[in-house]
């Protein structure tokens, strides 16, 4: 599989990236096409997140070159996710990717945080919304616990993908952010 080499050559001329998610099972039940576009453009392509696999039959992430079991926790209260801030802010340091592509609400908002470093270094980093809590209809407790806190996260990345138009309404309107919208 051929690479794409980097301009200042910082990996070894290998361009990389990192998809990040709660859970393990998220990158392999949604991102494989993903991951043989980046393949194909000549990435190589890490994976960071829980590892539920051994609860999901069979699922594996054999399609990425290499995968990092991340303590992230669904719970914002779950001490868990300072570990894995911790545990992927040395990964970062050390594998100096040049995209972190982020998903779910609390392996997002961990990974955003743990990236300030690498943005400003260069990284780029793109969180998708795969459907925010907060929407037409939804509690009123979505609104005042999710949407305050996505609406600041979009200040650390450098785009918020959205994969519904209600969603991408919203960021663009709302958030201080740049936002796009992608069918999903």
């Amino acid at each position: 599989m051929k690479r794409i080499k980097d301009k200042d050559d910082t990996n070894n001329g290998i361009k990389k990236v990192l998809l990040t998610a709660t859970v393990q099972s998220h990158i392999g039940q949604f991102h494989k096409p993903l991951v043989e576009v980046l393949h194909e453009a000549g990435y190589e392509v890490h994976a960071a997140a829980r590892n539920n696999l051994a609860e999901k039959n069979g699922l594996k992430l054999d399609f990425v070159d290499r995968v990092y079991d991340i303590p992230f926790s669904r719970s914002p209260k779950n001490t868990d996710n300072l570990k894995a801030y911790f545990k992927l802010k040395k990964i970062l340091k050390k594998e100096r990717y040049d995209i972190i592509h982020c998903n779910t609400p609390m392996g997002g908002i961990v990974t955003r945080l743990a990236a300030v470093g690498a943005r400003r270094k260069g990284t780029k980093v793109f969180y998708t919304a795969h459907g925010f809590h907060f929407f037409r209809g939804s509690s009123i407790s979505g609104w005042l616990i999710f949407y305050p806190v996505e609406r600041i996260m979009s200040l650390f990345c450098d785009k918020v993908i959205t994969i519904t138009k209600e969603d991408y309404r919203l960021a663009k309107k709302k958030f201080p952010g740049k936002a796009e919208h992608i069918h999903g």
